[in-house]
């Protein structure tokens, strides 16, 4: 939880009429399996409907693992993403 605090200190944009994309390098640790972390988030406010946030974070869990193959990344980073639909409606 403390690196998802970081994201949004620390943070760089990436930003279009759907989503905003915030992320963070931070130095590679052996420790930790994973290079990259994920997070989706879906506001409640925005989509009030469950299923229809469920929808959203599903379809965006699946362009992010079809699509993960163009992300460049550094050999000695650790990334952190948090991903957030900003759009009032579904689509």
């Amino acid at each position: 939880m403390n690196n998802l605090y970081q994201i949004f200190r620390k943070v760089k944009q990436i930003e279009n009429n759907l989503l905003n994309v915030a992320y963070i390098e931070k130095e590679y640790n052996e420790k930790y399996r994973k290079k990259v972390k994920v997070a989706l988030f879906v506001s409640k406010k925005q989509i009030i409907k469950s299923f229809k946030r469920n929808r959203i974070k599903r379809l965006m869990r699946m362009s992010y693992q079809l699509n993960k193959k163009i992300i460049t990344l550094k050999k000695q980073k650790r990334y952190y993403l948090l991903f957030r639909y900003i759009k009032k409606k579904m689509f």
